[in-house]
């Protein structure tokens, strides 16, 4: 992160997501959160000069050459006075709002991967996490002081640090929450997806509704816990796990899924908008693997020859068309 990005941020030049990213670059370590306090300071300072100099201007040129040494020296006194007693109270008060405006849920930092991206994000406490594509962690205010608490949206992969002291707590916008002590574990929970998947490779997790306090099952390792949106009903079953994690290696492996979903991977993998022409394909299903280097006519080529579709890619508006032969 440069100083002009971190001035562009000052200035509320950039998007949403610029602001975001400088968030969480602020937030990362201590020396980049200090180098943004002098950054603001000193844009500050610059910003109150440059108006002191544009009044000036509007006097006699004749007294103006007179006082102006005189009443720049008082004026730049008057700075560094006011740098000292008014300058961090404004730059934190800054951040609060700034801060908080750039993230709804009011939490400190927020790493997101946008479409056909992937991302690993470190934690403090050495917690490693995979963003999927087009997916988003918010660390909660509190995070790694009493618990280690995030809200997820999308899909990520979790290796987390054990620490018997204080519990890793997921919660998933569908109101299930996943809590660990150490462990290894993959949830995939996408607004766009009729379900939200929790599938454990090693240790252990508990889920939890977000209004019981009682947990409603207990994970073992090779087991994927199912949540359906709409029949509010959880089911468990034995899978296979590289299949659930291959995103991470760059490959999407599809076991009997249904078309609807297959499409929603290739969306966000490839960004890419894929229609799907008839209902009487709602029943069918897909088998087959699907990498990350592949290009739209791989996918074509795999559709078509693995089932009885027809598939149409027009490049201007980037639509994968679905039909039947």
């Amino acid at each position: 992160m440069t100083v002009a990005d971190l001035i562009k941020f000052i200035e509320r030049k950039g998007d949403a997501q610029f602001d975001q990213e400088v968030i969480s670059w602020v937030n990362a370590t201590p020396d980049n959160l200090a180098l943004y306090s002098k950054t603001k300071a000193k844009h500050v300072i610059d910003t109150l000069d440059s108006i002191s100099e544009s009044t000036s201007t509007a006097e006699n040129y004749t007294d103006f050459v007179k006082k102006r040494k005189t009443r720049k020296k008082s004026f730049r006194y008057f700075l560094k006075i006011a740098s000292i007693l008014i300058v961090p109270f404004l730059l934190s008060t800054y951040i609060y709002f700034n801060f908080k405006e750039a993230t709804p849920e009011t939490a400190k930092v927020v790493y997101s991967s946008s479409v056909k991206e992937q991302k690993t994000v470190t934690l403090a406490d050495g917690t490693v996490i995979w963003l999927n594509a087009e997916s988003k962690i918010v660390l909660d205010d509190n995070y790694n002081s009493k618990e280690r608490r995030l809200k997820l949206y999308g899909e990520a992969f979790f290796d987390v640090v054990k620490n018997k002291n204080k519990p890793f707590i997921v919660e998933t916008a569908s109101g299930i929450r996943v809590k660990v002590l150490g462990t290894s574990f993959n949830i995939k929970s996408y607004s766009s997806e009729k379900s939200v998947e929790t599938t454990l490779v090693t240790g252990k997790v508990e889920l939890y509704n977000q209004k019981e306090d009682k947990a409603l099952i207990t994970l073992s390792p090779k087991q994927k816990a199912t949540f359906s949106k709409k029949e509010n009903e959880l089911a468990v079953t034995q899978v296979n796990i590289e299949n659930n994690i291959a995103w991470k290696s760059g490959q999407l492996i599809f076991d009997k899924t249904p078309l609807d979903e297959f499409a929603l991977n290739i969306e966000r993998w490839f960004d890419i908008k894929v229609v799907i022409k008839s209902d009487n394909f709602k029943g069918y299903s897909f088998s087959g693997k699907i990498e990350k280097t592949n290009s739209i006519q791989d996918i074509i080529k795999v559709l078509e020859v693995s089932s009885n579709l027809n598939c149409i890619y027009t490049e201007n508006d980037k639509t994968l068309l679905i039909k039947s032969k």
